[in-house]
């Protein structure tokens, strides 16, 4: 479901035309910003991972053209700086050249050891440094593995997957460059921002005050089941880890004969990993669907997700009959476009003031789903390919980190899943993050690999 958005806040447009006024640096703003925040208040950076597995190697020259060309779009950007305090910070051209990472030649049964490595070890932080990178080797057996890895501060999945087609179109975006960010027009615009945004602050404080008193009047006491609930903490290194690749009609003939469709069954398989892990649930399964939010070709915001929640009731158990899932999809599907679940930008003036001990203390109190799923349907022919060969294998997942290496106290998800479809298979992957539950990746594919089985579904892990 995609829900158009009529301002996008932060666009990147084209550069001015000869003689014109040279158009407003862009913020980093909404969501973008809530990224910015988590990585300069609390430490926190996201990492989304591409992989591309090639059986036949199109050279390493043609990954080099594949850098170069991300280059030139809106993945290669940088968070400016504020030249008065309390201005949002501007979006402009990375002065960095783009990086490529070349390892050494690795065995075809460790193709997932290495994309796993490297995933756990990538801290980009787009404030001070590069916002992606590729790495790529090459296998006993002549297959090309390339991995492109990006702060989820500048790209979203769906921005990723637009910034290479447009790397494949051939396109370039005009960003504005350091020279911006400097001078005494950059000076008296940080100024207007800056009482912009204590203005706003105002407003969030007001409206939280307002919002805290109403919960504290409606508020009921918690059954003791709702806050039976792990809470897990994301360390890279202790994440399970695991990818596995499913026949794609087999994986359709599947969900059609248990009454549901592909993205049904992609839920069902998720709950059923969570059900035989044996982490305690509460009286739910809150389970967060990704859901696109993003407009037209105009609309270049770097974030633009959003999620629907569904409340499942622990005692269903699949294989069964998807029909369930479906009726319960639907109807948290069509409340998400006439409401949205999300929580407001208007809150982040707010939250940008707060001191660090604050804000850590506030993020332990939001609500966090037990799971969550992400389905990136589909993959576009041109995101597929590099170099014009196709990739046999593919996969994209995130991973949060710790710039310090320590242990990440914040609500979130016990396990994340995606899945995406490309030629003759379906590749999910998996994250699991409460280690007392679904440990190393050893005991996490062993979760996976039941409950597809269960559902008579053969498979391949990576």
């Amino acid at each position: 479901m995609t829900a158009r958005v009529d301002n996008p806040g932060n666009i990147v447009g084209a550069g001015p035309r000869r003689g014109a006024a040279a158009p407003p640096v862009p913020r980093v703003s909404g969501p973008d910003e809530a990224f910015l925040l988590a990585e300069e208040k609390l430490g926190y950076g996201t990492s989304i991972q591409y992989c591309w597995v090639l059986d036949h190697d199109p050279g390493r020259d043609a990954v080099d053209r594949f850098a170069e060309a991300l280059s030139r779009g809106l993945l290669h950007r940088s968070v400016g700086p504020r030249r008065v305090p309390g201005a949002q910070r501007r979006w402009l051209r990375s002065p960095a050249a783009p990086q490529m990472i070349s390892g050494a030649r690795i065995d075809d049964a460790a193709i997932g050891a290495w994309a796993d490595e490297v995933l756990r070890a990538t801290d980009l932080r787009p404030s001070r440094g590069p916002a992606w990178r590729l790495h790529t080797t090459t296998t006993t057996q002549e297959r090309r593995v390339v991995v492109l890895m990006a702060s989820h501060l500048v790209a979203d999945g769906e921005a990723i997957m637009r910034a290479i087609i447009a790397a494949a179109d051939g396109a370039v975006v005009e960003l504005p460059g350091i020279h911006s960010a400097r001078g005494l027009a950059a000076v008296r615009a940080d100024f207007r921002d800056s009482a912009r945004q204590v203005r706003a602050a105002g407003r969030s404080a007001r409206a939280a005050l307002r919002s805290a008193r109403e919960k504290r009047h409606s508020a009921r006491p918690a059954s003791t089941a709702e806050s039976v609930s792990a809470a897990p903490t994301y360390d890279p290194y202790r994440a399970g880890l695991v990818a596995v690749d499913i026949d794609r009609d087999r994986w359709h003939a599947c969900a059609k004969a248990h009454g549901g469709t592909g993205n049904t069954l992609y839920t069902a398989v998720t709950c059923g990993v969570v059900h035989r892990s044996g982490v305690p649930v509460g009286e739910q399964l809150r389970v967060s669907v990704a859901v696109s939010k993003r407009g037209g070709p105009e609309d270049q915001r770097a974030n633009a997700s959003g999620g629907v929640w569904l409340r499942i009731d622990p005692r269903r158990r699949w294989p069964d009959d998807l029909g369930y899932l479906r009726a319960l999809s639907r109807d948290a599907f069509a409340a998400y476009a006439t409401s949205g679940t999300d929580v407001p930008d208007d809150l982040q003036p707010l939250v940008r003031m707060m001191p660090r001990r604050v804000l850590g203390v506030a993020l332990r109190s939001v609500p966090a789903p037990d799971v969550s799923v992400s389905n990136l349907g589909v993959l576009d022919e041109k995101v597929r390919a590099i170099g014009g060969v196709p990739a046999s294998s593919f996969l994209l997942r995130l991973l949060v980190r710790d710039g310090a290496d320590r242990d990440l106290a914040v609500p979130g998800p016990g396990l994340s899943t995606w899945i995406v479809e490309y030629g003759d298979r379906v590749t999910m992957t998996f994250a699991g993050f409460v280690p007392e539950y679904y440990g190393d990746g050893e005991r996490l594919a062993g979760l996976v690999g039941d409950e597809l089985s269960a559902w008579g579904l053969p498979h391949r892990f990576w």
